[in-house]
Parts: C-alpha cells; structure tokens; sequence
C-alpha cells in the first residue's frame, strides 16, 4: 500500500467530535451494506473503545469475536515477529535466506531477510488469476510445501534494486520462521517468537471461520451473494493464509504500541521507511507501510487484505495508542478511508475537510 494512502491524514483542521460513537457507527454502516457479513474493533491503550456488526447476511453470533480470512493483514503479523527477533538482537535484516535454510535454491543466494520484508527481493507475486487459482488450490503441511510452487521461478529484479509487492515473499518469510525456531507448526513458531500476542491461526480446509462468500460485482444485493465451498488460504501460511477477528487483531495492533512485541524505542527506530539505491522511499517495512503524519504527529502502521471470501484492514497510531482493526467475509473496496476515519475519531483528532 503507498504511503499517498495516509494523505488523509492531513487536511484542513476543523473540530474534534466530542461523542465518536454516533460518527463511527454512521461511518460503519455506509459501508456494512456492501457486505454479507463486516465487524469493526477500536481499541485505545489496550482497551476496546467500541465494536460494530453488520452485513446484508450476517448470522445471529458472527459478530467481532468471529474469525474471518485477513489475507494480506497476515503479511504484518509475520513482520511483527521478525521486528521482535531483531529487536531483540537473535538475527539481523541483512542475514542472506540461504545461511538460514542453505537447501533454498541457489538463485535465492543474494537474498536478504530485509529484501523479503521490505517487497525488494525479486521473488515474484501472482502473475495471472489463474496463479492466484492454482496456488490457492494447492494444500500445504507446512510453509516448505509452498516455497516449492515458486522455489524454480528466477527473480524478477536483482534484489534491492526495486519494490515489488510479493505474497510469495512472505510465504518464503513463513518458511524461515519455521526454520529459525524449529517449531511444529506455523502457529507454534509465531507463539514461539510472539507468546500471547499471537492470536490468529493459520486457514484449513473445514476450519472454523465465518463463511466465505463471494458476489458478481452488484453491491447491495444479497442473491448476488454465493458461498465459496472449500475455501482455504492455507499455502499462504503468513503471506495471507491466517484466521482472525476484528478484536484479535486489534489487539495485535496494540501489541505495537505498548512494548510486547520490541522496546518503543526500538519499534521507532526499526519501523523506518528506507531508501532504494535510486533514491525513491520504501514504505513497507517488516510487512507493514509504515510512516509520520506531519498534521498530526503521530507514526502509524497498517496493511490491508483482500481476495475472495475477505478483506481486512488493520491501522495502528504508535501515539497515542489506537488500534483499528476490520474485517469482512467476502472481498470489496478497500477499508481505507472507514480506517482512517475510525482512528481519526478515536484517537481525539480533528476531522479533515474533504
């Protein structure tokens, strides 16, 4: 996601909101009817603030407590825990991927944790739907399983040169982790790096999730809507293949902002947009964009996901600590702008003119 996203951020300063809650749920609710099923968590210093359901199909229960596919948000929970392991000094950003797993292909021999984190590795993303098809279609054990669907293909760029975004970077990231730890599972390696942090878990077949659907692109009617028999992220492992709520993953964001997953001093220096040798500004670092609003003094983070049968959208203001977190069962327009706007709210900042 650019960092032009954030551009929101500033504006023509106009007046507080005093009562949040009535603007949040009007906000909310533009944009529930797109959806069979969407929740929304708040959270401000460790504590929920506020919640919504909604949805055109939503199920009595499926409310912000239900897993959902994030996709994409996966990629930021994975960067959560490499941002602890460099934090806490067991490995460094430059470590070449094969000095950590050295049966990677020798094509892979200049790349670096901090291409993979940073979308300059080279190692490509999705280059039709029908990749997107196949390599959804597969069924993985464990992270090794997916490298080896893309483990053959040569890299697009020479590492470090460019930013291409890459799902299969990530995957390639799960895989290490499993590596590093030696954990069982892809969620046990997480909890390893993560503890109680960690609240999501990797997608199945049959897994316990709200159902998936999907529609032919007519918003706002429910028998455009099917469900999406079978669906399963679960090759994707940290790339885009986790479960989760709107509440888990608020809390995972506020794990950023009060020293569980680094020191704040640390998170600060490390969560720093950085450089191409051409000058231009990588905005994605540990799987996350991240950046500062001049307006309104404060560092951020966040990441979207989408694909069908979801989408997601997780914002952290690092100060003061807000946590955004939403999520819906079937995919649809980005949750940018509600994000934003919920953050605005309730972080106490003026509304921007629009």
């Amino acid at each position: 996601m650019p960092l032009a996203t954030i551009a929101i951020f500033a504006g023509t300063l106009i007046t507080t909101n005093p009562a949040p809650e009535q603007s949040a749920q009007a906000a909310f609710d533009a944009v529930a009817g797109e959806f069979p099923s969407i929740n929304a968590t708040v959270m401000v210093e460790g504590e929920i603030v506020w919640e919504a359901a909604g949805g055109v199909l939503r199920q009595p229960g499926n409310g912000p407590d239900q897993d959902y596919n994030v996709y994409s948000v996966a990629k930021m929970l994975t960067g959560m825990a490499y941002l602890h392991l460099v934090a806490e000094g067991e490995i460094t950003l430059d470590r070449p991927v094969r000095d950590i797993d050295p049966d990677l292909p020798e094509s892979f021999a200049p790349v670096t944790l901090r291409h993979l984190l940073t979308h300059t590795s080279g190692i490509r993303h999705y280059v039709s739907d029908q990749d997107w098809i196949d390599f959804s279609n597969l069924r993985c054990d464990t992270p090794a399983d997916a490298v080896a669907y893309f483990a053959g293909d040569r890299l697009t760029f020479d590492p470090g040169m460019r930013t291409r975004y890459s799902t299969f970077g990530f995957v390639l990231l799960s895989h290490l982790l499993f590596e590093l730890t030696g954990a069982p599972s892809y969620d046990a390696a997480m909890t390893e790096v993560l503890g109680d942090v960690y609240l999501a878990r990797t997608d199945s077949v049959g897994a316990d999730k709200a159902e998936n659907f999907h529609r032919d692109r007519e918003p706002s009617r429910a028998g455009d809507w099917f469900v999406l028999d079978d669906l399963s992220a679960e090759c994707k492992f940290g790339g885009g293949g986790l479960l989760a709520s709107s509440r888990d993953l608020a809390a995972m964001g506020q794990a950023l902002t009060d020293g569980s997953v680094a020191d704040i001093s640390a998170e600060m220096e490390l969560l720093q947009p950085g450089h191409l040798p051409s000058g231009e500004v990588i905005g994605t670092v540990f799987g996350m964009t991240v950046g500062f609003s001049d307006s309104m003094q404060v560092h951020y983070a966040l990441h979207s996901g989408g694909s069908p049968g979801g989408r997601s959208f997780i914002i952290v203001l690092l100060e003061p600590q807000v946590s955004v977190a939403i999520t819906a069962n079937a995919d649809g327009e980005a949750f940018t702008d509600l994000a934003i706007r919920l953050a605005r709210l309730f972080a106490g900042f003026p509304e921007t003119a629009d």
